[in-house]
């Protein structure tokens, strides 16, 4: 008797855990529910549980998934605990307070729809692509350390008291490149699976529970891919090798002999299955931006290495380059941007290449910012 995959999917998925229902869809998708209370303005968000995850991305297997829970408009953002299933069930709840648009309205006056509009949720959902080290254990073993360490230096001689501000400043400088280190550690080890968003409906707050809250049902939502965000004011689409925002800055001088060009970049932006494909190369990546004249590098700038990313910021004030140049010799200017990383036997490999001068593409946000000395114009490249 013939029997398709996809029936034999829906018994599998209907035997699971009744949280896990869902929509009946066999694309990812994430579940949660919400409840309410009128007078206090409280929200509570119930992150059920998600499924059919992906668990593969590029070359590594993800450990586990956790989710990030965000309401617009508002500050507060959390995040779940780390479940190992592609099928992970939360069932974590998440405090919210409300605020309303017109804040001279009374309170005692506002109904149900007017208190939601405007506001909408936001699911990210993370995997992680190897179990975190336990902490407990690196607190023993430093607490250990640090005790022999102290009985050597009582046994020898008294302990010099800590005095001096540029002993205080290189303390406070060390933990702070080593946060930036366990932070920059956490972040490459994450990948975005995607997101899930929902516009407050008050006609789903149709359940009286406990304690004068009111709830929806249980609400599944697909996840998306997060996009890079461009918001250009042109219909081009997407490039799929992935886009960087950088700034560009041109300052005249008096007498024309050092006018200063300066290319400052921000940030970088692809897709989920770019980034997957810049995985396959198992390799770091980089970026290198050049300032040229007459076709002749004379200054550049180039990043430290970082893994495939859908998203990488660098500080301004590092990741920039700047060249003095003649008024005259604008026209011969041009600058090259090209992302790439070093496979087997030190062969580079140019991942996505993009030019900016009078000819490209970017000509009019070229010539614009020659126009507007002193003015930055910031702007979006697509990478070819």
């Amino acid at each position: 008797m013939a029997f398709s995959l996809n029936k034999l999917k829906n018994i599998l998925n209907s035997n699971r855990d009744g949280q896990l229902a869902g929509s009946g869809s066999l694309d990812p998708e994430i579940g949660f529910k919400l409840s309410l209370h009128p007078v206090s303005k409280n929200l509570f968000v119930t992150v059920i549980g998600a499924r059919h995850l992906p668990s593969l991305f590029g070359l590594s297997r993800a450990h586990g998934y956790l989710v990030k829970v965000k309401i617009f408009p508002g500050d507060s953002k959390f995040e779940t605990s780390l479940q190992e299933s592609s099928w992970p069930v939360w069932n974590e709840d998440f405090k919210f307070q409300l605020k309303l648009k017109d804040a001279k309205r009374p309170a005692d006056k506002v109904d149900l729809q007017t208190l939601v509009a405007g506001h909408f949720l936001s699911l990210t959902i993370y995997a992680i692509l190897e179990p975190p080290k336990p902490e407990t254990d690196k607190r023993k073993n430093s607490k250990t350390l640090d005790a022999k360490k102290t009985n050597k230096v009582t046994e020898r001689e008294e302990p010099k008291a800590k005095t001096g501000f540029l002993e205080k400043t290189f303390t406070s400088f060390k933990s702070t490149k080593a946060e930036a280190i366990a932070q920059k550690s956490i972040l490459e080890k994450r990948r975005t699976v995607g997101a899930a968003t929902w516009n407050f409906d008050s006609k789903l707050f149709q359940n009286d529970l406990k304690n004068g809250l009111i709830g929806t049902p249980d609400i599944w939502r697909p996840i998306n891919a997060i996009a890079s965000g461009l918001n250009t004011a042109d219909t081009r689409r997407e490039n799929r090798k992935g886009q960087l925002e950088v700034t560009l800055l041109y300052n005249a001088s008096e007498d024309g002999l050092n006018d200063t060009v300066q290319l400052t970049i921000n940030r970088l932006r692809c897709s989920v299955q770019t980034m997957q494909e810049q995985e396959q190369f198992k390799a770091p990546l980089y970026l290198k931006a050049t300032i040229l004249e007459a076709n002749k590098a004379e200054c550049y700038w180039k990043s430290d290495r970082f893994v495939p990313t859908i998203s990488a910021r660098w500080d301004p004030k590092s990741a920039t380059v700047k060249m003095t140049v003649f008024k005259a010799s604008l026209n011969k200017v041009s600058i090259y941007i090209s992302l790439g990383c070093k496979i087997k036997m030190a062969k580079k490999e140019i991942l996505g290449k993009a030019t900016i001068d009078e000819k490209s593409q970017y000509s009019d946000s070229w010539n614009e910012c020659l126009r507007q000395p002193g003015i930055p114009k910031t702007l979006w490249v697509n990478f070819e």
